[in-house]
């Protein structure tokens, strides 16, 4: 009765860790692709509505564009309507790493939840399966207790990676939007002017960046200071180089400066810092690889080198 009761117990346990992976994997399948079908979705039906768009021709490309720009933008503007009077860190957090959907804290809260869960009921149910049954329950309570607990912070090293991922998207779309900003200045465009026709540019192939730039020439439109709204790009993208660009509209226009020369002057000191950027991580490969090669390299070769060594003096000696 004992063994038909536990082997009941390990069932349900099993079933409930399923259960729980499978509204883990649901809640992050939602979270990651239903905003992508939404967006595809708008698109179709605004491209229909259109009777005399052809998908093909450049007006639908267009078209397509603005309208899966459009949903991010006005999140951002939810959200700050929202959060007027403190921002909320979380939400900030996910929007830098490309979640601007309303529901995206809740998944992630959810995600979270469900991480502990899943670990917990895994870890539970090895060790009553492995544990001998003189051990107390307790232990593997609380070891499993330990383990969900530390699953708590799976979620938040995905979301970190994911951040990462958009900053280095926005890095890569940086140097593009500085050379077109050159150009407008050239051409006699104003800032307001250059900004959003360097985001309508940049929304065709850095889509990212150029949603950014969008709620920026936004901000513009609606009164805002231009330093303002760069120091707020700078902080939605969380980039150095977008920092230190609000620092160099600043400076140039309190100072009087030419804008112009401003930009070309610090697009070249960008270039110049990725290079110093790439230099530095092509110099810290070597120090990274002493550990593995240490470690699987190193004794291989010693036992090849003192091998034949050994053979020799075990002949001689014994």
């Amino acid at each position: 009765m004992t063994f038909l009761s536990n082997i009941l117990s390990s069932g349900l346990l099993v079933s409930l860790s399923v259960f729980g992976a499978a509204v883990a994997l649901f809640l992050f399948g939602a979270l990651t692709f239903l905003p992508a079908f939404q967006t595809r979705k708008l698109v179709t039906e605004s491209l229909l509505s259109e009777r005399g768009l052809n998908r093909r021709s450049l007006d639908a490309q267009q078209q397509l564009i603005k309208i899966s720009a459009q949903r991010p933008v006005d999140a951002y503007f939810r959200t700050l309507e929202k959060e007027r009077g403190e921002p909320n860190a979380l939400e900030a957090k996910l929007f830098r790493a490309g979640f601007y959907q309303a529901s995206a804290p809740l998944f992630y809260t959810l995600s979270r939840i469900g991480a502990v869960a899943i670990g917990f009921l895994a870890v539970y149910t090895g060790l009553t399966a492995v544990l001998p049954p003189q051990i107390p329950g307790v232990i593997a309570f609380a070891g499993a207790a330990l383990f969900g607990l530390a699953c708590l912070v799976i979620p938040s090293i995905a979301l970190d990676r994911f951040e990462n991922a958009q900053k280095q998207t926005y890095r890569r779309g940086f140097p593009d939007f500085m050379d077109m900003m050159i150009t407008c200045a050239d051409a006699g465009m104003s800032l307001e002017a250059a900004v959003e026709r360097v985001s309508q540019e940049m929304a065709g192939t850095h889509k990212w960046l150029g949603i950014q730039l969008a709620i920026m020439n936004l901000q513009l439109r609606a009164g805002k200071p231009l330093r303002e709204a760069l120091r707020e790009l700078a902080d939605r993208i969380g980039l150095e180089e977008a920092r230190s660009l609000a620092v160099l509209f600043r400076q140039s226009e309190e100072l009087g400066t030419s804008l112009t020369e401003a930009l070309r002057v610090y697009s070249d000191e960008m270039r110049t810092q990725r290079i110093l950027y790439a230099e530095e991580k092509a110099n810290a490969l070597p120090v990274k690889m002493m550990i593995p090669l240490g470690i699987c390299i190193f004794p291989v070769v010693l036992m090849i080198v003192l091998l034949p060594v050994i053979i020799r003096m075990r002949g001689i000696f014994f």
